[in-house]
Order: structure tokens, then sequence, then C-alpha cells
């Protein structure tokens, strides 16, 4: 009853809670504001001083947020000991983006040339240990995970290393940001974004936020206007997947289930490509558009600005003037 120490632990206790229950992201996203308006001002300035081309920023903003995220995923990913499942694929989905991104990476570095710009050995061979030790310290106290995630980094290196074509940065950072968002649904207090059944209105906002600019920046990008498909067909096919987004939407509140959050983004994407297929107009400039605002939504979701930053640089640079009405005609 007058144990010292059961004060600490309750306290502990009620601040974790807190911290799962309170969109502690958004409150950083708010606190980060000024230093993205400075990012947005001064983003073409900052591309230019260190020597970005035009047609290089596009790959370099996607190979650095993939890096990005690696990082993250590393250091600030979380421990296998607190997976609430004990049969749980979240292990799995984990390793999948590492091993991936892995491939990326390694790609990229050689591409560009990062470590032969090292002239001394000594330095490469301690960035690598300290890498090593990052891989291995960040599944702690878990064999399994320390075993898990050394493979899927290392495979993911060598696989990307002897890759001689260049790996598309756009669309594989779309992909692994489209599986973190899954995965931060499967167990958001893993990746202390909330917990699940208790997400508040900010959470379930940027998830769908998120799931919408991934669906987007796919369908916009890989699908071609072709202006053939008869109006009432049009139409008709368009309001089912309307109805069916809709009715998804209200499941996914309910619920937060993840099965349901993957179908009402099928069906956006439905409704998306049936606008784009029936219109004439390519939309290249909303692909790139959705590609930034995901980076900018994921870095806010994770709580890595570094990745909202590179989403931001890009959106100053590489694209127009940003309308939503364009956006909304999607729909």
């Amino acid at each position: 009853m007058f144990d010292e120490s059961l004060i600490v632990t309750t306290a502990i206790s009620s601040f974790n809670n807190a911290a799962l229950y309170s969109p502690f992201f958004f409150v950083v996203g708010l606190f980060c504001i000024p230093l993205f308006i400075m990012t947005y001002i001064y983003g073409h300035d900052f591309v230019s001083k260190i020597g970005w081309k035009n047609n290089e920023i596009e790959t370099k903003v996607g190979f650095l947020s993939v890096a990005s995220l690696f990082i993250w995923l590393l250091i600030f990913g979380g421990n296998y000991a607190v997976i609430r499942d004990s049969i749980s694929l979240l292990p799995f989905g984990i390793a999948t983006i590492l091993f991936v991104s892995g491939i990326l990476l390694a790609n990229g570095i050689k591409q560009f040339n990062y470590v032969t710009k090292i002239q001394n050995k000594k330095l490469k061979w301690l960035l690598i240990l300290v890498a090593l030790l990052i891989v291995i310290s960040a599944a702690l106290p878990n064999w399994w995970g320390i075993l898990l995630q050394l493979c899927a980094v290392l495979g993911g290196l060598v696989i990307g290393n002897k890759i001689n074509k260049n790996i598309p940065g756009v669309l594989t950072s779309t992909l692994i940001f489209g599986l973190m968002m899954i995965l931060i649904l499967m167990q958001p207090e893993y990746f202390r974004f909330g917990q699940l059944g208790n997400l508040t209105i900010m959470h379930i906002l940027a998830l769908l936020c998120a799931g919408f600019f991934f669906v987007t920046s796919l369908v916009t990008k890989y699908v071609k206007a072709r202006s053939k498909i008869y109006d009432s067909a049009y139409i008709k096919l368009k309001w089912l997947f309307r109805i069916m987004s809709i009715l998804a939407f209200i499941l996914f509140v309910l619920t937060e289930s993840v099965p349901v959050f993957i179908g009402l983004m099928v069906c956006c994407g439905f409704v998306e490509m049936l606008t784009i297929y029936h219109g004439n107009k390519k939309l290249e400039s909303l692909a790139k558009q959705s590609w930034a605002i995901l980076l900018i939504t994921v870095g806010l979701i994770i709580v890595c600005p570094l990745i909202s930053a590179l989403g931001i640089i890009y959106l100053s640079t590489m694209t127009d003037k940003i309308d939503f009405k364009d956006f909304i005609k999607l729909l």
C-alpha cells in the first residue's frame, strides 16, 4: 500500500495508456508545421544547392524516403515480445518491408555510387559494423526476431546488389508505404500509433487519407485514359462501387478491420479506374501529387518528419499547384 514503486509503476502505466489512446502523431504534426512551411518555401533552393538534377529528384526522394522508413522501422519499430497474438503475421510483414527496402537501398547505393565515394576503407567497415549492430539490437530480446530481421536485411541487400537494372523507386516506395499502413492498422500499439478498437477520429482519418493517396498514386500513374466505355455502363458501375465504398467506409469506422480497410481501398480504386478509363485526359500531375501527399501523410503517421519533408520537397519542385477538386472528380 505504501510502496513507492507502485506509484511510479501506476504513473508510467497511465502515461502509456494516454499515449496509446491520444493522437500523439497529430500533435507532433502540428508542432512540425513551421518546419514544413520552411521546407515548402525553400525546397527548390535546397535541391539546387545539393546538386540534384530535375531528372534525379524523383528517384532520390523515393530512395531516401524508403531509407528513412528502413531506419525508423529498425530503431523505433517496436519489440516482438509485445505482439498481441501468439500467431501473428506482423513480424513477417515487417521482414517483408525490410527485405524489399534492402533490395531498393542496395540498388540505389550502387546506382548513386554512395559507397565508392567513401575513400577510407576503415570508415566503410565501421559503417557496416554499426548497421549490423542496429539490425541486431533492434529486435532484442527475441532471438528469432534478430534472426528474422537480420536475414531479411542481408537477403535484400545481397539481391539488390546483384540486380543491374535500376529499380523504380516511386512504385517500390508506394507499395512499401501501403503495406506499412496495413501493418499499423493490424496492431497500432506496436507502432505507438494508438489502441485498436479505440482509435480516435484523427487516427481513422489519417489512415483513410494515406490509403486514398496510396490507391490514387497507383491508379493515376498506371491506368490510361481510353474513352471507350459506354456512358450507361460507366454510370451504373461507378455508382455500384460508390455504394460499396460508402458501406465499406461505415463498416471500417465501426470495426477498424484490416480486411474492410483493404476492401475500401479496392472499391475506391475501381471508382478511380472507371473515371480515368472513361475519360480522355492524362493525369500525370495528379499521380505526382498523390505520391507526394502519401509521403507526407505516412511521415506524420509514423512520426518521422523527414519522410514528410521529402514529400514536401518533391511537391514544391516537381508538381503543379494542388487543386483538390481534381481528386474529388476521381470519385
